[in-house]
């Protein structure tokens, strides 16, 4: 079961699996701070060679970084120093999605922002449109390593497995909804001293709430991500508040 209150182990070395639009530039940018330059690996998630190229690190070379985060990084989990936790945030699915379109929108160099600028897609329009994995069933698949099309051709089969990762590798796994909880037991995991303050670096800022989504924009989206949603459904019932 995931240990979000398991004993006070201080433990240095930490992987941060950072999905996109689910506050993680808040908790980046915050740990980045307690950490090294020269004992942090970054990834992105769109160089190519990030993961491999940690990989063909020499063991030494790979187990002397403290800390590895982004887009990503739940890759590297059987390559990092056996003493490495592993923490990441969920987000409600709808809430993600609705964030994810807004911020494209205002982001000319985001690389699908010209297909939703040029066409005028509404919310569940851009989810259904098959523009982007991010955007179908995204945390399931990022945590199983597969494609939305194969997830989904056994939905509950592929929850049931994503849980089962987050339960068995990852010390830490919080919401979004309630980050400061999450970033308190990582804190605490890891010993560092100062606390966290929310503070959302990469916030959109014309982003609309939830509520102001049609019903059938609100359809799409939760159809195109009824595996997130459920998967979100069991990490809110646990999560750390």
């Amino acid at each position: 079961m995931i240990a979000f209150f398991g004993p006070r182990v201080r433990v240095r070395k930490l992987l941060f699996e950072h999905i996109p639009k689910c506050a993680g530039t808040a908790a980046r940018g915050y740990l980045q701070r307690h950490y090294r330059r020269l004992a942090t690996y970054q990834t992105y998630g769109w160089k190519p060679d990030e993961i491999d190229g940690f990989k063909r690190l020499p063991d030494s070379r790979r187990h002397a970084y403290d800390l590895i985060i982004g887009h990503g990084a739940h890759e590297l989990l059987d390559w990092t120093a056996p003493d490495t936790i592993a923490a990441t945030i969920l987000r409600e699915p709808v809430d993600r999605l609705l964030s994810h379109y807004y911020y494209v929108r205002e982001k000319p160099e985001h690389y699908l922002h010209a297909a939703v600028a040029a066409g005028n897609l509404s919310p569940g329009a851009y989810v259904a449109a098959g523009l982007s994995d991010e955007l179908r069933n995204h945390m399931v698949c990022r945590f199983l390593g597969v494609r939305p099309e194969v997830a989904e051709r056994d939905p509950g089969r592929a929850v049931d497995a994503a849980w089962d990762v987050l339960n068995n590798r990852y010390r830490i796994v919080g919401i979004a909804e309630r980050l400061d909880a999450a970033m308190e037991v990582i804190r605490t995991a890891v010993g560092f001293h100062g606390r966290f303050s929310v503070k959302r670096i990469n916030r959109t800022r014309n982003r609309r709430p939830t509520t102001i989504l049609s019903p059938e924009d609100r359809r799409l989206i939760e159809e195109h991500n009824a595996l997130d949603i459920e998967l979100y459904r069991r990490v809110a019932a646990v999560a750390p508040a």
